[in-house]
C-alpha cells in the first residue's frame, strides 16, 4: 500500500470505526450496570450484556491498536510526534488499563461503560487536533522520546480513568448525603435508611445480598420504621431518591465551568473566532451531556468506598509513571540542551501536575482530607493536567513547541 492509502486507512480505523465501537461498548456496559440491582433474571441478562460489551470493547481496542500501527507505517515512525498522536495514545492507554483493571483485577466489569465513554470522549477531542502523518524534527528522533513521552502519555491515560472514578464517587456521595439529610428531616419509606455504603459483591442466590447500588430484601424492612408492608417498591424509591439528590442544574453548571477552564484554549488556537467558539460550545455541551448521563446511573453505582478505592489505586499508579517520565525528560533535556531543568512552559506544567497529584495522594493519607475533599482535589488535579497540556502547546511558546508537542 502507498503512504496515502495507509494514511486513509488509519483515519477510517480511528473514526468512525474505533469511535463507534467504543461508544457501542459503553452503552452496552451501561445497560448491564442497570441490571446489577435487579432480580436474578435481570442479573443474568446483565452478565450476557457484559459479554457483548467485552466483545465490542476488545474489537474497539483492536482497531485502535491497528490505527496506531497503520499510522506508524504511513510515516515510518512511532506515532508520538504531535498533539493528535499523543492524545490518541492517551485514550488507548486509558481504555486498555481501565478495562483490564476493572474486568480482571477488581471484577467490576459493569463499570467499564464509564471507562469506554471517557475513552470515546478523549478520542473525539483528539480529532480537534488532527494532523496528517509526517516526519519528525531531528531533535525528537531519539530513543528518549519513546521512553519519556510514552511514560507521560500512559500516565495521562490512567489519570483520565482516575478522574472518571473520582467524578462517579462525588456523584454517588452527593446522592447518598442528600437522602441522608431527608432521613434526618423525618421522611419515611424507602428514603429513610439511605447512605448505603457497603462494599458488597454481586447478589447471592437467596436474594439476601444486593449489589453496591441497591437494597436487599432484608434491608428494605429497615427503610420503613412503621414496619408496615404497604406494597411499595422501596428499592426503586431509594434509587429515585438517590438520583434526585444530585441536582441536574448544579451538575450542568459545575461541569460547564470545569470544562471551560480547559476548553478556552481551543478558542485561542482556532483560525477564526467563530470556529473557536463553535469548538468551545461543542466541548462544553458534550461534557455536560456526559455528566448528566452519569447522574442517571448514580443509583446503580457501587459504594463510595469502592469508587474511592478505584480512584486512589489508579492515580497512585499513574503518579509513579508520571514521576519516572518527568525524571526521564530532565535527563533528555540535559543531553539535548545541557541542563536538567529550565522552567520551560511544558516543564513547569509537568511539575505543576506532579504537585497537584502529590496533593491528592497526601490528602488521601490525611484523616481530615479523605473522601469527598480528596476527590475534589483529584478532579482539580486532572483539570491542572489538561490545562497545562493544552496551554503549554497552544498558548505559551517554549522549547517544547516544535511538532505540536
Amino acid at each position: 500500500m502507498t503512504t496515502e492509502q495507509l494514511a486513509d486507512l488509519s483515519r477510517v480505523l480511528y473514526s468512525p470505526t474505533t469511535l463507534a465501537l467504543y461508544l457501542a461498548a459503553a452503552f452496552v456496559y451501561l445497560y448491564a450496570l442497570t441490571t446489577t440491582v435487579g432480580r436474578r433474571e435481570d442479573r443474568v441478562r446483565g452478565r450476557r450484556a457484559q459479554a457483548v460489551g467485552a466483545a465490542l470493547a476488545v474489537a474497539g481496542i483492536g482497531t485502535h491498536i491497528a490505527h496506531e500501527v497503520v499510522r506508524g507505517l504511513a510515516q515510518s515512525r512511532f506515532p508520538l510526534g504531535n498533539m493528535f498522536e499523543v492524545t490518541s495514545l492517551m485514550a488507548l492507554v486509558g481504555v486498555v488499563v481501565g478495562w483490564t483493571y476493572l474486568t480482571f483485577i477488581r471484577k467490576r466489569g459493569e463499570l467499564n461503560g464509564f471507562v469506554l465513554l471517557g475513552g470515546a470522549l478523549v478520542l473525539a477531542s483528539a480529532l480537534l487536533m488532527y494532523a496528517e502523518p509526517g516526519p519528525l524534527m531531528p531533535i525528537l528522533d531519539t530513543w528518549w522520546r519513546h521512553f519519556h513521552v510514552s511514560l507521560l502519555v500512559g500516565a495521562m491515560g490512567i489519570f483520565a480513568a482516575g478522574f472518571v472514578f473520582n467524578g462517579l464517587y462525588l456523584l454517588r456521595d452527593t446522592g447518598e448525603r442528600a437522602v441522608a439529610r431527608q432521613r434526618e428531616h423525618g421522611m419515611h419509606g424507602s428514603t429513610v435508611g439511605a447512605a448505603y455504603v457497603g462494599d458488597l459483591e454481586a447478589g447471592s442466590e437467596d436474594g439476601s445480598v444486593a449489589s453496591d447500588g441497591g437494597l436487599t430484601d432484608r434491608t428494605t424492612d429497615a427503610l420503613d420504621p412503621t414496619g408496615d408492608d404497604d406494597g411499595r417498591d422501596h428499592d426503586a424509591e431509594y434509587r429515585t431518591a438517590l438520583r434526585a439528590g444530585v441536582s441536574p442544574v448544579r451538575l450542568a453548571i459545575g461541569t460547564a465551568i470545569g470544562t471551560s477552564l480547559v476548553a478556552w484554549v481551543f478558542v485561542y488556537s482556532a483560525d477564526t473566532v467563530a470556529a473557536g467558539l463553535g469548538r468551545f460550545v461543542t466541548i462544553n455541551l458534550v461534557m455536560v451531556a456526559a455528566a448528566l448521563l452519569a447522574r442517571w446511573f448514580v443509583p446503580f453505582l457501587p459504594s463510595t468506598a469502592t469508587l474511592d478505592g478505584l480512584a486512589h489505586r489508579t492515580i497512585a499508579f499513574a503518579f509513579l509513571m508520571w514521576t519516572v517520565g518527568t525524571i526521564a525528560g530532565a535527563m533528555w533535556a540535559e543531553q539535548s540542551w545541557g541542563r536538567f531543568w529550565g522552567w520551560d512552559p511544558k516543564e513547569t506544567g509537568a511539575f505543576l501536575t506532579w504537585v497537584a497529584y502529590a496533593g491528592y495522594l497526601h490528602a488521601r493519607a490525611t484523616s481530615g482530607m479523605k473522601g469527598r475533599r480528596a476527590a475534589w482535589i483529584g478532579v482539580g488535579a486532572f483539570i491542572v493536567l489538561m490545562g497545562t497540556y493544552l496551554i503549554a502547546n497552544y498558548v505559551i511558546v517554549g522549547l517544547h513547541s516544535y511538532a505540536g508537542l
